[in-house]
């Protein structure tokens, strides 16, 4: 049996995958093929006779579905004018078959794809999963608890709204000056530099959700508070941590050490100096930083020379463990502190917000997948959203899958679930069986800040093939392993990048693997070229609220 070259085996994996009968997940490597054979996907299920508005496929980008789209239209566009012979030629190249088997029938079918998928009311959908959000939020705005007229706020238009918001913070924390949201803003306002507040400001803004997120669970009672989180009780505050300290300190223990160190070397003499000037209980913890705490931030492990008298250095060993304790306790309590006051904020400047775009009747993007979820998930109306959306609905293409935000998983999956449940798996006036299709690549994933979850795409493979084989149809994972597109250098240098425990687990998770490139273009040759590394000024120590110092310290 003759062996498959590297590029008709990628032609052969290339038309399973893009099988209609089939519900498949592609892990695709760059350059492999991922958009042609999502395309001949969506141009075999119209050959099948499935009607365009039929047919889900939800990309992340406003550029790929549009690129997308005009690659389909384009071949339907060739197909309406071929040829029988280059029609027949273009139409068995998607699925491996003797052009000579192909009947009038299928030519004919094929010619008219064009004009129908025109027809199809409000288009083929080839939309980003905002886009598909938005059309079914204006389909069901009652069941979804939105304005019907809403207006979707683009990026621009929601920071400048989350601005605004940022300026009523303001005005609500000097209208309550006594109170929580007072206390809070006047804290960081008065402790950060002005750059290093507004960049507090833009952290809150840019983490809205997740924070959000934390603080819900925090009222439902299933995540951690900040203290709970950094080990203090909420009564103990810096203060009385530090008082506390200084009362367990004996000043005449103290000074006596000092008077010891003060008969020594002339290091033992600078230390006897230092001790003299922050004699407990009227001084700080900043006040004896230097005693304890080297000048690289390293708490001191030995005191004075061997000129000192043995006793004054145990004395002062001993104190050192109970001021770094009391130091790292002091730090946990201001974290806790601070980080309260910043989830007050927070909570605080998104009331502003959302009350500011319900007054402009506005939704932004982040809403159009909560409420879709929401809508789908939650709703005591969501079994007749989801029974009125089965008869629409028949096959779902999920593009550049690797970015898909586990939220938006939750829209595929409501979605997609009834095709393999009861009636919804029993079509039998269906061509073919309901299917769904993924493609991703994990390398590429560049969506994190957005909530991406690259491993998301193996493990919602094994959901789907657990879902699918239940119902009796067929689940295939299919690899896009070869490189079209670059040499074999450029590959292997790819490979070697990715080729770690920790970069794979964060990309695949515990049990799966990256995949290898395998080059095409074989006997040619490339280049890498590595750029110097570009790196962001160093910030200053004192940056936030997250990295805490005494004031004494600035």
């Amino acid at each position: 049996m003759t062996e498959l070259s590297p590029v008709d085996m990628a032609r052969a994996h290339q038309a399973t995958a893009a099988d209609p009968g089939l519900s498949v997940f592609v892990t695709a490597n760059a350059g492999s093929g991922k958009t042609t054979t999502l395309v001949s996907r969506v141009a075999r299920l119209l050959l099948k006779r499935v009607r365009p508005g039929e047919i889900l496929c939800v990309t992340y980008t406003k550029a790929a579905a549009a690129e997308m789209q005009a690659r389909l239209f384009e071949r339907l566009g060739e197909w309406a004018v071929a040829d029988d012979r280059a029609l027949a030629a273009d139409l068995a190249r998607l699925d491996g078959r003797d052009p000579a088997t192909l009947t009038d029938a299928e030519l004919s079918e094929a010619r008219v794809l064009f004009a129908r998928a025109l027809e199809t009311p409000g288009g083929l959908k080839i939309q980003t999963i905002h886009a598909f959000c938005e059309k079914l939020l204006r389909r069901f705005p009652l069941e979804a608890g939105v304005a019907p007229g809403f207006e979707v706020l683009e990026d621009q238009a929601a920071l400048a709204l989350s601005h605004a918001a940022r300026e009523d913070l303001a005005r609500y924390a000097l209208n309550d000056a006594d109170g929580p949201v007072g206390r809070a803003y006047a804290h960081f306002a008065v402790e950060l530099a002005w750059s290093d507040f507004h960049s507090l400001l833009d952290a809150i803004e840019a983490k809205r959700e997740p924070l959000l997120d934390y603080l819900a669970r925090i009222d439902a009672g299933t995540a951690p508070g900040p203290h709970e989180l950094v080990g203090v009780t909420r009564d103990e505050t810096p203060a009385q941590i530090e008082a506390g300290f200084m009362d367990w300190l004996n000043p005449a223990d103290w000074l006596a050490a000092a008077e010891g160190f003060a008969t020594g070397g002339a290091n033992d003499k600078k230390l006897a100096g230092q001790m003299r000037e922050a004699v407990p209980p009227a001084t700080t913890l900043a006040a004896m930083t230097p005693i304890f705490i080297d000048s690289k931030g390293v708490a001191r492990d030995k005191f004075g020379t061997s000129k000192a008298p043995p006793g004054a250095a145990s004395y002062l060993a001993d104190v050192s463990l109970k001021y770094v304790s009391t130091l790292d306790r002091v730090r946990a309590a201001r974290v806790a502190d601070e980080t309260e006051k910043v989830l007050t904020l927070a909570r605080v400047h998104a009331a502003l917000y959302e009350a500011a775009k319900r007054a402009d009747g506005a939704l932004d993007f982040t809403d159009l997948v909560g409420r879709t979820v929401e809508l789908l998930t939650k709703r005591a109306t969501a079994a007749w959203v989801l029974y009125k959306l089965d008869g629409g609905i028949e096959h779902v293409l999920i593009d550049e899958a690797q970015d898909t935000a586990p939220d938006q998983w939750d829209i595929v999956r409501a979605l997609t679930e009834p095709f393999f449940a009861g009636s919804g798996a029993e079509r039998k006036d269906a061509a073919i069986p309901r299917t769904v299709f993924a493609v991703g690549d994990e390398k590429q994933s560049i969506y994190s800040f957005q909530g991406a979850k690259p491993e998301r795409l193996r493990q919602e493979a094994r959901v789907y093939d657990d879902l699918v084989r239940a119902a009796g149809a067929d689940f295939r994972e299919v690899p896009l392993d070869t490189s079209f597109r670059s040499t074999e250098e450029v590959l292997q240098f790819v490979d070697a990048a990715f080729d770690s425990p920790g970069r794979t687990r964060a990309l695949v998770g515990e049990t799966g693997e990256i995949a290898i490139h395998r080059p095409a273009r074989l006997q040619q040759y490339g280049a890498v070229d590595l750029w110097p590394l570009f790196e962001d000024p160093a910030a200053p120590e004192r940056e936030a609220w997250n990295a805490p110092v005494d004031k004494e310290d600035s």
